[in-house]
């Protein structure tokens, strides 16, 4: 029981380990000018004191340049656009 529980627990590190490798593979993949770009707009908007908001904005920034070239790309192929929202406020319950 014990080697089962054991040989469990390493498999599933071993898995995390290659979903977290795949994650880092997946990243957006955008051009240098854009990361220097959203690099500028965030040294600008933030000093160097705020480092984390600094790199939210640069993260947030560089994600948004990712998702309009993959909406470009859609709308290219001919594909259609889903909205990711409805635009409606949630229902609240009563």
């Amino acid at each position: 029981m014990k080697k089962l529980l054991i040989s469990a627990t390493a498999a599933a590190l071993v898995m995390s380990f290659a979903v977290s490798a795949e994650a880092a593979g997946n990243k957006q993949k955008v051009s240098a000018d854009v990361q220097t770009s959203c690099k500028a707009q965030a040294a600008k908007k933030y000093s160097a004191i705020h480092f984390l908001k600094r790199r939210n904005f640069v993260n947030n920034c560089i994600a948004q340049h990712a998702n309009a070239k993959t909406h470009a790309k859609a709308t290219k192929a001919g594909e259609p656009i889903k909205p990711t929202t409805t635009g409606q406020a949630p229902k609240q319950a009563q």
